[in-house]
Parts: C-alpha cells; structure tokens; sequence
C-alpha cells in the first residue's frame, strides 16, 4: 500500500528531510516585482534573501485550484492513500483551493484522500508534517495519523523575533500590531501562532540575539522540565544560529533539534532579520 504525507512549500523544510521522509512537497507563488516564482522550484531562498532589499514589492500567492487539480491527479494516481497536511485556512487560501479540489476530483481516484488545516505555518507546520511521514513510515493507521495531526496543530507553540517593523507595516495578517506606537517606543514584537492566526505575543527590546535569548523564559514557562522537540528557524542572518543552538540544548532536554529557513512566504511579512523558535513537549 503506498501511503503519502503530501505538504505545501510554506512548512519550510529542507531538502534533506523531505527526501528522507518521502514527503511531498507542492509550492506556494512568490511574487517578486509582478514576476510569479514557484517557491524554492524557480527561486532558492538564498538568491531571494541576497536580492531581498533590490524588490521594489513582494507577495505571496496560494496554490492555485489549477496548479493544485495537477498536483492532486499527479499524486493520487499511484497511491493508496494521501494525507494533505497545509497552512492554516487563516493565513492562506491554499487549504480551501485543495479542500475545492478534493471535491472535484475524489470520485476520479481510487485513492483515500484527507485535507487538514494544520492551524499552523511555517517550521510549526514543518513538525507536524515531520512527525506524521514517521507516523507512516511506522505503519500505524490513517486514524492514528490524523489523530495525531490534531494533537500536535493544538499544542505546537512558535515564537518569532522581528528586529524591524518595517515589513509588518502592511500586514493584514497579524492580529494585535500596532507598528507605528511600537516603532516609536523602540519596541519589537514578538510574534507566535494561536487558533490559526499570526499574534503579537509579547513585546521586547534590543538586538536580535538578545531577543531570541528571552525567549528561554517564556518557553520554559510553557514547558517546564519536559522534554521537547524544537526547530530554530531562520531568515538571511545565520550569525547566532549556531550559539542559540547550543544555549536551548543546554537549558532544555532537546529530544530533538531541526533548523530551517524561514522561507518567502514568512520572510516577505517579517523581514531578512526574523528568527524563530518553534516546539511541542512530549
């Protein structure tokens, strides 16, 4: 029985573990300058993040229903079974365009097919899509996948550092800013995930790396003394990477630790700058 986890190109994984895991992977549209890309199909986010400051506008596009009918009939016919895990509903269109497909289309295969709404994005999305490919890979149900899908969406907390405010301006997409107060009093938002949507957390002051470091207090309030699973994610600035890596391994029992590039999706609303952390405890 092939049995497929099948995820859009905003859960930022890497190459590596996509190939490792037998994921598949369908890519949102980045807009660059009214020129249409397929994220990290026709623009690595290497290339986009050098020539970040060169763009005069930048957006993103859902998966659209054409792209996403090819990508369904592809995947469908020689499988079993597909579970599309995707971005919450909140923040892109992609999981009602593949919702619309799937009804269109679920006669025309043999195929069983579930759709969810991960109420995630980003490396929290990721995780999720982590666990249910070895979920699979295990053997364990399509019950017990899906059931395992809910838990995490529910319990995965992200945190983001955002050094500039000046890419959050705009931003429809964030509940609870109010950029221009905080631009002036110096205050940077931390922003996370709840029930679906981009929130203002908590608000700080100071240096990337400084931020990032204050986020141990709050993630030990959340977790305590459990153990964890946690990506640290990334835009263009890598400098602290490896040190912050070596401080939350340290403060906290990491049963395991992935890093990711924040990709276009996230980085056109937050900036080259942004660093995230993103977990659940077990």
């Amino acid at each position: 029985m092939k049995r497929l986890i099948v995820t859009d190109s905003t859960s930022d994984l890497s190459a590596e573990l996509v190939q490792g895991l037998g994921v598949k992977i369908i890519p949102v549209n980045i807009i660059l300058d009214d020129k249409t890309y397929k994220d990290r199909v026709e623009i690595r986010i290497h290339d986009f993040y050098q020539n970040f400051e060169s763009y005069n506008s930048m957006k993103t596009a859902p998966v659209s229903v054409e792209e996403y009918e090819h990508a369904y009939n592809t995947l469908a016919a020689p499988s079993d079974e597909i579970i599309f895990i995707h971005c919450s509903r909140l923040l892109s269109k992609t999981y009602d365009h593949a919702v619309k497909v799937h009804k269109m289309l679920q006669d025309k295969h043999d195929c069983k097919v579930n759709v969810v709404d991960s109420k995630q994005c980003g490396l929290g999305l990721g995780l999720i899509v982590i666990e249910a490919a070895r979920a699979i890979k295990e053997g364990r149900s399509t019950e017990d996948v899906l059931e395992l899908i809910d838990t995490l969406s529910n319990k995965i907390i992200t945190y983001m550092t955002v050094p500039t405010l000046k890419y959050l301006r705009s931003n429809q997409k964030i509940s609870g800013l109010k950029s221009i107060v905080a631009n002036m009093l110096n205050i940077k938002p931390v922003l996370g995930v709840e029930g679906g949507k981009i929130v203002v957390k908590t608000k700080l002051s100071g240096k990337v790396d400084n931020l990032m470091l204050e986020m141990v207090d709050y993630i030990k309030k959340d977790v305590g003394d459990s153990p964890v699973t946690m990506g640290l994610a990334h835009a263009r600035d890598t400098r602290y990477l490896k040190d912050l890596q070596a401080i939350f391994k340290n403060r906290f029992e990491c049963r395991e630790m992935f890093t990711s590039y924040f990709g276009p999706s996230v980085g056109i609303s937050t900036g080259p700058e942004t660093m995230g952390v993103t977990f659940f405890k077990h």
